[in-house]
């Protein structure tokens, strides 16, 4: 009879170490629940960084860009007065036909060999003439009665304005007709 009770009934040391075996089982699952957690937190601090670094990329990338264009437009500004210097050589040349010929050639050479640079630089100018009158593009330094003309329309190019990249480098200066009896002075 004592055969029978150790072979059918488990002993007190096996039920302990079953509890221990069950103990050290929840003991890892939890450990490996932790390590899991920590895994994806990991992760996701790292994809969060990489996504941060790649937004400040971006971020330098456009101020270089912006700050490389300014620099430009500032550049083009000053260039735009030589033009303007150019254009008024060619329009009051000298009177002396003979010597004068040859620097109004020169001047208009320069002119062109400026305007080529411009142009391949995304300067363009702003077509205003016979144009209504557009304030993003123009300022309007005086206004005229003119019935032969539509109101509020460019009569007259005072100073070329230009564009650069779609935005306006210089606005062009501009005389504006008005109705009859609407004039400002």
């Amino acid at each position: 009879m004592a055969d029978q009770t150790d072979q059918g009934a488990p002993t007190a040391e096996a039920e302990v170490g079953n509890e221990n075996q069950n103990d050290d089982v929840s003991t890892l699952r939890s450990e490996l629940q932790s390590a899991r957690e920590q895994a994806a937190a990991n992760q996701d601090r790292y994809l969060r960084a990489r996504a941060d670094m790649e937004n400040y990329k971006k971020r330098i990338e456009r101020t270089y860009a912006d700050l490389s264009k300014s620099s430009k437009k500032d550049l083009l500004r000053k260039l735009l007065t030589v033009e303007d210097n150019l254009e008024r050589a060619l329009a009051y040349g000298p009177g002396d036909q003979a010597q004068g010929e040859g620097i109004l050639e020169g001047i208009r050479l320069t002119k062109y060999q400026l305007d080529q640079i411009l142009d391949q630089e995304g300067v363009r100018p702003i077509e205003a003439e016979g144009r209504p009158f557009d304030p993003r593009l123009e300022e309007a330094l005086q206004s005229v009665e003119d019935p032969n003309v539509p109101d509020h329309t460019v009569v007259q190019v005072v100073r070329q304005g230009y564009t650069y990249q779609d935005e306006v480098l210089r606005p062009a200066q501009v005389i504006v007709s008005v109705k009859p009896g609407s004039a400002q002075d």
